[in-house]
């Protein structure tokens, strides 16, 4: 609701308003400036936000401010103040009270705030207004509460309407009236009638620092579901009055590896144990000294799963935007040309919104302050960014400005794309990120109430609507948050709203540029281009302010982001065989986790993880192997040889064998898939035919059912010796039988019954002389013949029968022999 104007004149009315500004500044001056805050981005902080400020190390006493009630201050009330005091010098404090002082001056100028709460010096610059009952004595190291209280009508505040909004108090220590240090802190005074309200929504980042916590540091990791970090934001998280920036990698936690057997608690040796495995170790298969290993099974562990569950069902309709899957870098990944890993972390996300039926309203990256510029918003669109969380003070061309705009915006680049631009205040941010367990939250809460009061009484007739978006780094006190929250929801100078109508403005530009425009539009940051936005951070007085230099975010190693986008491709070819893919979960979320910010200025450790995951791949897919044998012989024209195929995951497989020769000797027929067990062997039969004699290698390769390749090649010999090569060589075998049957025919029919002995004999000297050719001498046998066949009868052998073709020196058959004989 736009700032009531005041009662005079227009013109009166802005000299006054000129003359507060002055006031509040002269009053500020002199006092000692707040030491560098430390910015908060979007995704996460660039340094500490500023802390209240702690007491001189030489100071008598601490303060702590305990309560300071009411939120908001009106006609009638009473102010109560509670400090705790604690004595740390070395002597007793005596007399000691505690006294209240106030400026009556409106505070209309933001710098004021943090100037004056800045400083602990004990406040003596106007006359105390009320003082507490007095403590006798303190004691060193001892501590005590004090309190003060005075009615609202005697702080001296105008009550005329107009003048509603943020004033300075102080609480100072006094020990027999000596004043030792000073609390100065804000109350919100807000006379009847005055109207003015502002929007706000508070952003909370909802993710867990390492995604991978559950597997690397299970014990951590219950510890911050119990009673730590992720308790703490879930509780936060299950508030109406917050919208969420929610990683879906809470929503899906891993399974992990079960022990098979429960109820038994000892290990090996006796000692008990929890019964826990490593859910990346590929050599752990249950009981790895049993002959027959146990399939493990996988869950997710009850907290986990609970965490997931409370955050699906408190969702409501309060608006979540979807941080990339593990927080990831997503402008290193594209940048590295890590395609496969995009395209995972994008995956991954939307399967997780789709199943968990949460519908985000925008898929949002962040950019710290001191690296804000065109190129960085550019680089977000580049790599898919819905919308971008960009701190306000790098889109507003002028931070002294008077009216402070509501945190939307839409950033135009040189070739027409647009980006919706959320933009927390910086200040406001940092202030919500101090609500931790070891700071002084009510000082923090009301620094709180001071901010917004200040920005909703700026002169404005336009509404407005800030967005608070702590640090995703920070580990918030739900309880100091948990206050400071419900104290903004009493604050009647605030109206809820939902950081969702925000981005729903974008698309119409249903905003002004205007200030005092009174159309019902919400002032807003309007149309921002690429030189218009600036790196900011935080200056000397504790705002921010706009960086002559912009600082070069760190990167993400691109080699190391490579060698986890081949992990993830080795990954997701290992899935495809396998019927349940669970005991991928934790080696899968190892490798998106690489891609987080968290890996943002370390080199070292993300190279430490993509070369763990990358082994935990590998031992993985080693585990499925086709076992060689010594080599195999072929004696037949066709077989089945056999190739055995081990599985030793925790899931059975479905594999395709693919075998090859090296030499065409064998015909290979087609393989059909085959499916093995887990912890098991299958024998395939591979149809091999052969063609010739002879030896070839073998080569075995494991392929998914869609032919990627699992298991690197084998080779094994195989002889191939079949009983018959071809029809061709049985043909020549026919033939030459054949032949040697004709050839015992002609024998028989010729009447040749032995074969003849052969004949030794001398040389014939006149063949030998004539031609040079040894030859037998023939006479010589034949008058042994003769001889023989003389003695043998008694008479001389007969004459040669000139029909007798048998050569000379052939002996008789003994046929003729017989028949010769008396």
């Amino acid at each position: 609701m736009p700032s009531s104007r005041p009662s005079v004149h227009p013109v009166l009315g802005a000299l006054l308003t000129a003359l507060l500004m002055t006031a509040s500044v002269l009053v500020g001056a002199g006092l000692p400036i707040l030491p560098a805050a430390q910015a908060t981005g979007a995704p996460h902080a660039v340094d500490a936000p500023a802390l209240p400020p702690k007491p001189a190390t030489d100071a008598a006493v601490s303060m702590d401010l305990v309560s300071l009630t009411p939120t908001s201050l009106e006609e009638g009330s009473t102010l109560t103040a509670r400090v705790e005091v604690t004595n740390t010098s070395s002597e007793p404090l005596p007399a000691l009270s505690l006294e209240l002082r106030t400026l009556t001056s409106r505070v209309t100028d933001r710098s004021a705030l943090a100037s004056w709460q800045a400083d602990t010096t004990a406040d003596t610059s106007t006359p105390s207004l009320a003082t507490s009952p007095e403590v006798d004595e303190l004691a060193p190291g001892e501590s005590t509460t004090l309190t003060v209280t005075l009615a609202a009508d005697e702080l001296g505040y105008s009550d005329a309407p107009y003048y509603w909004g943020t004033r300075r108090i102080s609480l100072t220590a006094v020990a027999d009236e000596d004043p030792l240090a000073s609390i100065r802190s804000f109350m919100v005074w807000r006379p009847a009638g005055a109207e003015t309200t502002i929007t706000q929504s508070v952003l909370l980042p909802v993710a867990e620092e390492d995604a991978f916590a559950s597997v690397t540091d299970p014990e951590a990791h219950q510890q911050s579901l119990e009673s730590g970090r992720l308790a703490g934001t879930r509780e936060l998280a299950q508030r109406d009055d917050v919208d969420w920036w929610l990683d879906p990698a809470l929503l899906d936690p891993p399974q992990l590896p079960v022990d098979p057997d429960p109820s038994d608690d000892t290990n090996d040796d006796g000692a008990e144990g929890d019964g826990a495995e490593d859910a990346t170790d590929p050599e752990q298969t249950g009981d790895p000294d049993s002959d027959s290993p146990v399939a493990r099974t996988f869950e997710v562990d009850a907290a986990s799963a609970d965490l997931a569950a409370s955050l699906r069902d408190g969702v409501g309709d309060r608006t979540v935007l979807a941080m990339p899957y593990a927080q990831s870098d997503l402008v290193s990944v594209e940048q590295a040309d890590a395609q496969a890993l995009h395209r995972a972390v994008d995956a991954r996300g939307a399967a997780v919104w789709e199943e968990t039926g949460i519908a985000p309203e925008a898929s949002a990256m962040g950019i710290e302050g001191t690296m804000a510029d065109g190129d960085s918003l550019q680089a977000l669109l580049d790599a898919g960014a819905d919308a971008a969380v960009v701190p306000s003070s790098s889109l507003r061309p002028d931070l002294d400005a008077a009216v402070t705009p509501s945190s939307v915006g839409v950033y135009e680049s040189d070739d027409g794309s647009e980006l919706p631009l959320l933009a927390p205040d910086p200040v406001l941010s940092d202030e919500f990120a101090h609500l931790t367990a070891d700071s002084d939250t009510e000082q923090t809460q009301q620094r709180l109430l001071a901010e917004t009061a200040t920005i909703a009484s700026e002169y404005t007739t336009a509404p407005r609507h800030l967005l608070i978006s702590p640090s995703s780094t920070v580990e918030l006190d739900p309880v100091a948050a948990g206050a400071a929250l419900d104290a903004l929801d009493e604050a009647p100078w605030i109206e809820q709203g939902s950081t969702s109508a925000l981005l729903d403005s974008v698309p119409e530009r249903s905003w002004t540029t205007d200030a005092q425009d009174d159309s019902g539009a919400p002032y807003a940051l309007g149309t921002v281009g690429p030189s218009e936005v600036l790196p900011s951070g935080p200056g000397n007085n504790g705002l921010w302010e706009h960086r002559s230099t912009v600082n070069e975010r760190d990167a993400l190693d691109p080699v190391s982001l490579r060698s986890l986008d081949s992990t993830w491709q080795q990954l997701g070819v290992l899935a495809t065989a396998m019927e349940d893919d669970a005991s991928l979960d934790a080696t899968r979320l190892q490798v998106l986790s690489g891609t987080s910010l968290r890996w943002s200025g370390d080199p070292e450790g993300i190279s430490a993880l993509a070369d763990d995951s990358r082994d935990t791949a590998q031992g993985l897919e080693d585990r499925i192997e086709v076992i060689p044998a010594s080599g195999y012989n072929l004696i037949s024209d066709s077989v089945g040889v056999p190739v055995t195929i081990s599985n030793d995951l925790d899931s059975p497989i479905t594999v395709r064998p693919e075998v090859t020769s090296d030499r065409p000797l064998v015909q290979i027929g087609e393989v059909e898939d085959v499916t093995v067990p887990a912890h098991s062997q299958v024998d395939a039969a591979v149809p091999v035919e052969a063609v010739a004699n002879g030896t070839v290698t073998l080569t075995t390769v494991l392929t998914t059912q869609d032919g990627q390749q699992l298991t690197e090649p084998v080779d094994v010999p195989l002889t191939v010796n079949p009983a018959w090569e071809n029809w061709t060589t049985l043909v020549i075998v026919i033939a030459m039988g054949l032949l040697v049957v004709v050839g015992v025919a002609r024998a028989r029919r010729t009447g040749a019954s032995t074969r003849a002995p052969a004949v030794h004999g001398p040389e014939d000297p006149e063949e030998l002389s004539r031609s040079g050719i040894s030859t037998v001498d023939t006479s010589t046998a034949a008058k042994a013949w003769s001889a023989r066949a003389g003695t043998g009868s008694g008479t001389p052998a007969p004459d040669p029968d000139p029909d007798d073709d048998r050569p000379a020196d052939d002996p008789p058959d003994t046929d003729d022999r017989e028949e010769q004989a008396p």
